[in-house]
């Protein structure tokens, strides 16, 4: 991986205006919360009215419903509106991504089932207040990595591609959870392997003196494999701090070791799958984003994913999400959303395996829940799905699944899948702390 060539004065200018609070407008800022939301959507709304007003989210739960439940499905009473499958999806091209397109008409019986649109996503007020209060303080360092701001969304206002993309980096998911996850990878004919386990995390960027706690990471994560068993006992930890990349260490059951893991980042291939995913796919993007340049291209409405309840369903398994060539059309809801278009583009001088990625963040969330990427030669490789649903008891929106599509390969890998009551805790406060994301602590874990 080569350095930048770009000149020492052209960095400085870019460092200076990038470290420098936003521009907004006294306006702009006294609209949030009136005709923006609190975190910078907009609250009305379509003239068609295919897309609703934001009148708070389902930041209440179901009634009857206790964390630790099996999700229940607040719109299971929505009746279909239509599909888009090969037969009509020109029709629809403006309101789908290139990838969207591509893996429609690549594959025969994929479809697009759309639903009525439900904006459920919300956040607490102190979330909101916090957001408020990151305008005009947040900041971003040349590498897009966060010099001030914390506790909420840090640019509800945003002006370009990295201060977008960081409301993305730092969005609100629980401040402690513990998750019990299955992550799939599909294999030609329609077979597949999965490996499981239990991931940690927290994320000090949500304490009220979040630089106190701790000025050097933003977010903490420890998976530890429970299966298959050849795997039982690995552990990975990944440290995020606020302004360089990403930090992880591997414990290794036959050594009882602890290692630094330094190739755990950008476009280096998570072991385990096939070549069909880069460490910085995890999560739609993973990351420090200083090898790319950003651009914001503005919003556009969308089919997205979107209310993913399903997937966390009752009685349903891993073999009812995993299909040949692509996950079962079933479970999938689509709705018409408002969404952020982000453009990356390799930086000159640097390379990465993708040489371009757009990402389609969704306006209530901040989340990309679509993102398509590029080889080097600027043909459509990859596609990405994101599918959300509101976890009341955060409140936040969340993913229910991820899936990550190689076009080449006609293989995908489906992430953070969770089966079954009781095992995705996102109010874990009272489970893991700060000390226990430290190498010692990874060993001792390792050992138990």
């Amino acid at each position: 991986m080569s350095g930048s060539r770009i000149p020492m004065g052209v960095f400085a200018l870019v460092a200076l205006s990038l470290a420098m609070a936003g521009s907004v407008s006294a306006a702009d800022v006294a609209e949030l919360g009136k005709s923006l939301t609190p975190i910078g959507a907009e609250r009305a709304g379509n003239a068609e009215g295919t897309i609703p007003e934001w009148t708070g989210g389902d930041v209440k739960p179901v009634k009857g419903w206790q964390p630790g439940d099996v999700r229940v499905d607040p719109y299971a009473g929505d009746a279909k509106l239509f599909s888009i499958d090969a037969s009509n999806v020109d029709q629809y091209a403006d309101k789908l991504s290139a990838g969207q397109v591509a893996i429609i008409k690549r594959y025969d019986g994929y479809r697009m089932d759309i639903y009525p649109s439900r904006r459920s996503c919300g956040y607490s007020q102190q979330i909101y207040k916090a957001t408020r209060a990151n305008v005009g303080v947040a900041r971003l360092s040349e590498k897009g990595g966060i010099l001030d701001g914390s506790g909420g969304f840090l640019f509800p206002l945003p002006e370009n591609g990295l201060q977008a993309m960081a409301n993305y980096r730092t969005a609100f998911t629980g401040k402690y959870t513990n998750l019990k996850v299955n992550m799939a990878v599909s294999q030609t004919g329609g077979s597949y392997f999965v490996n499981t386990g239990i991931i940690h995390t927290y994320a000090p960027f949500y304490e009220a003196d979040a630089r106190e706690v701790d000025g050097q990471y933003m977010t903490k994560f420890v998976y530890k494999q429970t299966a298959p068993a050849a795997s039982v006992g690995s552990i990975i930890m990944t440290l995020q701090p606020y302004d360089n990349s990403n930090e992880s260490w591997v414990y290794i059951p036959g050594l009882r070791r602890v290692k630094k893991a330094p190739t755990a980042n950008y476009d280096t291939p998570v072991p385990g799958q096939d070549d069909l995913r880069t460490f910085d796919q995890t999560y739609m993007f993973n990351g420090l984003p200083d090898r790319y340049d950003w651009k914001l291209v503005g919003k556009k409405e969308m089919y997205i994913p979107y209310n993913a309840s399903r997937f966390r369903a009752k009685d349903v398994g891993i073999a009812d999400i995993i299909k040949d060539k692509y996950p079962n059309r079933d479970l999938a809801r689509y709705e018409l959303h408002r969404v952020w278009v982000v453009e990356a583009t390799v930086k000159p001088g640097w390379r990465n395996t993708f040489s371009k990625r757009v990402f389609y963040l969704d306006e209530d969330s901040w989340t990309p829940v679509v993102a398509d990427l590029y080889d080097t030669k600027g043909n459509l490789w990859r596609f990405q799905e994101n599918h959300l649903f509101m976890a009341s008891e955060i409140p936040a929106c969340v993913s229910a699944v991820d899936f990550y599509h190689d076009l080449n390969a006609d293989r995908y890998v489906a992430d953070n899948i969770v089966i079954g009551s009781g095992n995705a805790n996102y109010v874990a406060d009272d489970v893991v702390s700060n000390d226990f994301f430290t190498p010692d602590s990874m060993r001792r874990y390792g050992r138990r």
